[in-house]
């Protein structure tokens, strides 16, 4: 930020301030968020704000201690399954899909068996049982916890191949006794905000495949992140040698922090549980999972695909558990991904989404800075 630009923000809040401070925050990269907490915290019969004063904010930061929470963690899964555990799976994610719908959707929603016979626009949520073609329509045949329904809709109005059965959705149309004529199809998405801020950096690869892998390059990559002032290293999948992992990260003397999850080279179910470990530094998470690390959340996982944000569903489940663990009921601030080896760094409604790629095919581990969410591809 420019030196006037500074000075005008504390004009602005009543104070004055000195050359020494000014100078100090001009070379500051998160200058907007130190100048906001000096003005909230600072005395307001202070005139003019030296050195002293705005340095406190700085050694305040230091002082932090990190703040993990795990919001999303898969740590076992039922060992018979019965009848009615089928049932109440799928009554698990229609509900926690139409409660996310209700909030996100301004429309007066109705059950499918209250639709009545006269003829009306409506909107209602359910989950797609089957989808066709017939005569340049597109039928959905949509069920809630009421009934079932037919949806015709004109082609060019819906993408079929978007849709997929055990959707949740809302649409809109005019109802017509025992069907509806659709008029749009309504994804529960994420909402439009401003991008969060937190603190500290974070590393970000995946695909290592250690046991193929050239083994001077990944020695590169960890020489270079032991030497950096990154402290913490967030893995998606497919590290294949747990083992010479643990001898990557042993050199890094309880000074870094690693969060990992299996990939399908790992762990072939999905959801996948945690990978095990005794190392205290590494945090082994399912896939996917999720962490909020210093106020920003951190979705984990191993193949992604930028629907599973609009439809906030995270793919489909081999395991029928004691509720549905692939709704995505919190919104995060980054997506952390692999599978594909392709190196991407991409942004979605002030989500940002990266994958690294592969020592296998082209790797450029990810960083990034929380205070200010830049991203850089680091290139070795």
């Amino acid at each position: 930020m420019k030196k006037e630009d500074i000075i005008k923000y504390f004009l602005d809040a009543g104070f004055l301030v000195s050359p020494g401070a000014l100078n100090f925050l001009a070379n500051k990269d998160d200058v907007e968020t130190i100048i906001n907490k000096i003005k909230k915290e600072t005395r307001s019969e202070k005139v003019v704000l030296g050195l002293e004063d705005v340095r406190v904010y700085e050694e305040e930061k230091k002082e932090r201690k990190e703040n993990i929470i795990i919001i999303k963690n898969l740590r076992s899964k039922p060992d018979e399954i019965k009848t009615e555990d089928f049932l109440h799976f799928y009554q698990d994610k229609y509900k926690k899909m139409q409660k996310i719908i209700q909030e996100r959707i301004n429309a007066n929603f109705v059950s499918i068996n209250k639709l009545g016979g006269v003829r009306k626009e409506v909107s209602l949520i359910g989950i797609i049982k089957d989808k066709k073609r017939k005569d340049e329509k597109i039928i959905l045949e949509l069920e809630d916890m009421t009934g079932t329904v037919p949806v015709i809709f004109n082609s060019g109005l819906v993408n079929i191949e978007e849709l997929e059965l055990d959707d949740v959705i809302a649409v809109r149309g005019i109802s017509a006794t025992k069907v509806i004529y659709g008029k749009e199809v309504m994804y529960p998405d994420i909402p439009l905000r401003s991008a969060t801020r937190g603190v500290g950096k974070g590393c970000f690869i995946s695909d290592l495949h250690l046991d193929e892998a050239p083994t001077s390059d990944l020695k590169r990559f960890f020489d270079w992140f032991s030497q950096s002032d990154i402290k913490y290293l967030f893995i998606a999948g497919d590290i294949t040698d747990m083992k010479m992992l643990e001898n990557f990260v042993d050199d890094f003397n309880g000074r870094k922090t690693i969060f990992l999850i299996p990939g399908n080279m790992d762990d072939k179910e999905y959801p996948a549980l945690p990978l095990k470990t005794e190392k205290k530094n590494i945090i082994s998470l399912s896939n996917p999972s999720m962490v909020e690390l210093n106020g920003i959340k951190i979705l984990l996982i191993h193949d992604f695909d930028i629907n599973m944000l609009k439809k906030r569903y995270l793919g489909k489940s081999r395991d029928i558990l004691e509720e549905d663990y692939l709704v995505l009921d919190v919104v995060p601030d980054i997506v952390h991904c692999g599978h594909t080896h392709e190196p991407i760094v991409k942004n979605y409604k002030s989500v940002t989404i990266v994958n690294s790629g592969s020592p296998l095919s082209e790797f450029k581990p990810v960083v990034i800075d929380f205070s200010t969410r830049a991203v850089e591809q680091v290139k070795l």
